[in-house]
């Protein structure tokens, strides 16, 4: 049990370590734009499949699984920020009497 609590205190300040550095990268390298923050995101996805869903430890069907939902997430949140990533405000010409 002990090292079951170990094991998820090291993944959990992994995580907080990652966050940390996502948020320095953010605002010490405002240059990185997305890219670099991606790097960062995806290595906090990497330890959230690894660390705590153990899917080393898991089957085929457990893999296929996880990679449906992740490739559902990235179409969701894709489509998602396609409304605010290309509304445009048109201006307009305010007649009050």
């Amino acid at each position: 049990m002990t090292a079951v609590i170990v094991r998820l205190v090291g993944v959990a300040s992994l995580m907080f370590a990652l966050l940390a550095a996502e948020l320095a990268a953010t605002f010490a390298f405002p240059g990185w734009g997305r890219g670099g923050i991606a790097i960062v995101a995806a290595t906090m996805v990497g330890v959230a499949a690894f660390g705590f869903m153990e899917l080393r430890q898991e089957g085929a069907t457990v893999w296929l699984f996880a990679a449906a939902a992740a490739l559902w997430l990235m179409i969701l949140l894709g489509l998602g920020s396609l409304d605010p990533l290309t509304r445009t405000l048109y201006p307009t010409i305010s007649i009050t009497p």
